[in-house]
């Protein structure tokens, strides 16, 4: 099997980076089982794409797209929530 860089999987990084900058923080965002929860969910919405969606450019257009739908709602409803 081939491994392929998608956004998802930078999304997952850029995650686990931000987590681990804030180890030496007193209050953290969010906990183990979020993180733990979060990266099991995006490798399988990643896993979906990738089973659906066999050429390699259109994986790439869908999974930005999917990014950044989903994180201008997260946007949206931290706003709406203050």
């Amino acid at each position: 099997m081939k491994i392929q860089l998608t956004p998802i999987n930078i999304v997952i990084a850029c995650v686990l980076a931000y987590y681990i900058s804030e180890w030496g923080e007193d209050r953290m965002t969010f906990s183990w089982w979020w993180l733990i929860l979060w990266t099991f969910v995006l490798l399988v919405i990643d896993l979906l794409f990738r089973l659906i969606f066999k050429d390699s450019k259109r994986i790439w257009f869908l999974q930005l797209a999917f990014v950044i739908i989903v994180g201008m709602l997260m946007v949206l409803i931290k706003l709406s929530l203050n």
